[in-house]
């Protein structure tokens, strides 16, 4: 009796079918990998902007926080020489003395706190010093605030409510401006950006009580000076 014949012959891919499949797949691969690298583009995109909203909200904070606490506290340079309490420079450098310096450790300091902006190569930069009169080399901290800044632009509101680009307000018979003058009651800021255009801020002053200048007697000049609150 003779033994029936298995087919040993298996079935498989021939080299046509393998190229076909290895084309699809590679298609599918170079779709995936364009769709994953505009996904990982978006997001390095958005995690920027983010990142430059965060700056530009942190900027906008501290010079609110600056000079809404505008006091009118004026101070003495490092030759001894009287400082306006709130002034703007030839160099389009604003310098103010603001409040509500912040003392986490506590130390027997001034709440009282020297503080300036001004720009350079196209970046806002915040200078502030650690004391507020001033001794020889005294140097003030600086800290870049906003970058692509291309142009600051400050306006004051007087006391009969018209802005002025300038402050204090040169005496309209002397033509030298008021050495006792209080700030402004407004300041606005404008800001032209490359990111954002133009920006507007508008900040409102309260001076508060006008602060006393203790000297005492052995006081020398560009010795620092200290104020009767400062004392407490």
């Amino acid at each position: 009796m003779s033994m029936p014949e298995h087919n040993t012959h298996q079935a498989g891919f021939t080299l046509l079918e393998l190229l076909v499949a290895i084309g699809v797949f590679a298609v599918f691969s170079l779709m995936a990998y364009g769709g994953l690298g505009e996904v990982l583009k978006t997001q390095s995109a958005v995690e920027a902007s983010a990142e430059q909203t965060r700056e530009l909200q942190m900027a906008l904070f501290r010079l609110e926080q600056d000079i809404e606490q505008t006091r009118l506290r004026p101070i003495v340079d490092q030759f001894g020489d009287p400082v306006r309490a709130f002034h703007l420079a030839q160099d389009y450098i604003l310098g103010f003395t603001r409040g509500g310096r912040l003392n986490p450790m506590g130390r027997p300091v001034s709440s009282l706190q020297r503080v300036g902006y001004y720009l350079q190569d196209e970046t806002l930069i915040r200078r502030a010093w650690p004391v507020l009169d001033l001794a020889q080399g005294t140097e003030p901290i600086e800290t870049d605030l906003l970058e692509g800044v291309v142009d600051i632009r400050w306006r004051f509101l007087d006391d009969q409510d018209e802005w002025q680009t300038e402050w204090p307000i040169a005496n309209a018979s002397s033509g030298v401006s008021n050495e006792d003058a209080r700030p402004p009651k407004a300041v606005e800021l404008r800001l032209e950006t490359k990111r954002w255009g133009e920006l507007r801020m508008l900040y409102r002053i309260a001076t508060g009580e006008v602060q006393p200048v203790y000297v005492p007697q052995n006081n020398q000049p560009g010795q620092p000076q200290t104020s009767a609150d400062e004392l407490t």
